[in-house]
């Protein structure tokens, strides 16, 4: 009996020493403010929000984080993030996680497996200095476009995906990334058919010093889901991005391209999309920053079909109340070209052809 109990004890001591081998995070962020949205609809009518909301700025979430050292340089990895919308208790709009990967680290670089950010999410929070903003421009007009390369969520994510992230050589890092559509391929009628709705991602990061530049890669197989004979919705994405901090301000610039085959799955019904933004950061005093950003779109459309654009501007100004906790008030406009009906973010106030739409919020942001 006592043979057993030394057994046990020992074995007890074996599972805690390989337990104390892997690091756990709990890490996350609440945002919390007010916010006020008007947005002009059709004739003098008007549609408006205001009210407490979480995200304001950056999404609230809650994660968890580890690795455990396998010996040899590698380690295992893994991550499980939820979104919140904290305003009423309840998992964010997406439903599920905003990231859960499982994957192996060590000198060849990163591979990792499970739903991710894409390579244009990452890009696009980067290059943007109002980040994922709800008055972030180019936040709002990607969103409305329903661009992958965008910082908001959506396409931002990949389900079913894969991922590859090298070591950085001299600077430059390399991205590679692929989610796997999982539909059933009607191959009968399609015959060899690419997979539906998969996604191809390739993307280079260099950093100089305080300069950094970037370029992304997206290519995404028949996005409206459907298995028709007729003609698959595709559509390639790409964008460059640079930023430069000169200490007294921070410049940053991003051009996105998209082109679309057989819009609505109609054949020879083909877009294409720019969109650009320039925006600059200004440190004010020791625990300030105001940033502005200006942004255009603009989608040339054939077939007799009207064209879209829009243009969009936003100011943030943020104060560090500590290392963790930041103050901060924003504003954004968007104005509507003649056949465009772009809308704020995350209110649900809705404009019309050619009319604008405005938000104001003001709020607080712990990370921990």
């Amino acid at each position: 009996m006592q043979k057993k109990i030394i057994a046990l004890a020992i074995a007890g001591l074996a599972s805690t020493a390989a337990f104390a081998q892997t690091n756990v995070t709990v890490y996350g962020i609440v945002d919390m403010g007010y916010i006020n949205a008007k947005a002009n609809n059709a004739g003098t009518s008007k549609q408006s929000f205001s009210g407490i909301q979480s995200g304001n700025q950056m999404g609230s979430r809650v994660g968890f984080r580890g690795t455990e050292d396998l010996g040899n340089g590698l380690k295992a990895l893994f991550t499980l993030e939820y979104g919140l919308n904290a305003d009423v208790g309840a998992g964010s709009w997406t439903g599920t996680a905003r990231q859960s990967f499982l994957g192996l680290t060590g000198n060849f670089g990163t591979a990792v497996a499970g739903r991710l950010q894409n390579p244009g999410y990452n890009f696009a929070s980067k290059y943007d200095v109002l980040g994922a903003a709800v008055w972030s421009p180019v936040g709002q007009l990607s969103d409305n476009a329903g661009l992958s390369i965008s910082a908001r969520d959506g396409l931002g994510r990949l389900d079913n995906a894969v991922a590859y992230i090298s070591p950085s050589f001299s600077g430059l890092t390399i991205i590679a990334a692929h989610a796997f559509g999982e539909q059933v391929k009607n191959n009968p009628i399609r015959g060899a058919d690419t997979d539906p709705q998969a996604v191809w991602a390739l993307a280079a990061e260099y950093t100089l010093g305080d300069l950094n530049v970037g370029a992304v890669y997206h290519k995404l197989n028949d996005i409206g889901g459907t298995d028709s004979a007729q003609a698959e919705h595709d559509r390639a994405e790409y964008a460059l991005g640079a930023s430069y901090d000169f200490k007294v301000v921070k410049l940053s610039a991003l051009y996105q391209r998209a082109s679309d085959d057989n819009v609505g799955n109609v054949r020879s019904d083909d877009d294409s999309t720019k969109l650009w933004q320039v925006g600059v950061g200004v440190p004010v005093g020791a625990k300030g920053m105001v940033e502005v950003a200006y942004g255009r779109y603009k989608n040339d459309r054939d077939n007799g079909r009207a064209d879209l654009d829009a243009k969009a501007w936003g100011v943030n100004y943020e104060h560090s109340l500590s290392p963790r906790t930041v103050a901060y008030v924003g504003y954004g406009r968007l104005n509507n070209g003649s056949n465009t009906a772009f809308t704020n973010l995350n209110t649900g106030a809705l404009t019309s052809n050619g009319k604008n739409a405005a938000q104001f919020g003001l709020g607080m942001r712990h990370s921990f």
